[in-house]
């Protein structure tokens, strides 16, 4: 078994963002007498970044683990999903076409779903392309088939959707 976390420094800007979003959201909130759009428009915000700071800390918190049987998630919330019964792989990018193109910035967003259980992993954390491997050694496995964006983002990192196990990781 093979256990996977995602690394503190791929986090703090993720937490600095959420500190200042709260920061001004509160600050205008606290500062401001209370008029119902200011209280809508920045309590609205105030509350995006505070669940943007919990995810951050679900993301800290959580350990991945990949065995031959499936690949299980711990932390607030724990999942699994066991290879035989991966059903859906969807591997997309987001950020912008320069940052692609540059290899500058943006993530890889990995989308797992079987057995009644979805989970979503980023590039960020360690070991990301041996879990992309292995997910796409079981999608094979199981027959799913790849949309064209996935399968070109898998190539990106070196995995043939089409014969995954014959192919090495970076």
């Amino acid at each position: 078994m093979t256990v996977y976390r995602y690394p503190r420094r791929a986090l703090i800007g993720d937490y600095v963002r959420a500190a200042v979003g709260l920061g001004v959201g509160l600050g205008v909130l606290i500062s401001v007498p209370p008029a119902p759009a200011i209280v809508a428009v920045f309590g609205s915000i105030t509350l995006l970044f505070l669940v943007f700071g919990l995810r951050t800390v679900q993301r800290q918190l959580v350990q991945v683990a990949i065995t031959s049987d499936g690949i299980w998630a711990a932390g607030l919330i724990s999942r699994s999903v066991p290879w035989q019964t991966l059903d859906h792989l969807a591997l997309r990018y987001y950020g912008t076409r320069r940052q692609q193109r540059e290899g500058s910035g943006g993530f890889l967003q990995l989308t797992l779903r079987g057995g009644g259980t979805s989970m979503r992993l980023e590039s960020s954390i360690e070991g990301f392309d041996e879990i992309v491997r292995q997910a796409a050694v079981a999608a094979h496995a199981n027959g799913v088939s790849v949309d064209p964006t996935s399968a070109g983002n898998l190539l990106d990192l070196g995995v043939d959707a089409d014969s995954p196990a014959h192919t090495k990781s970076r």
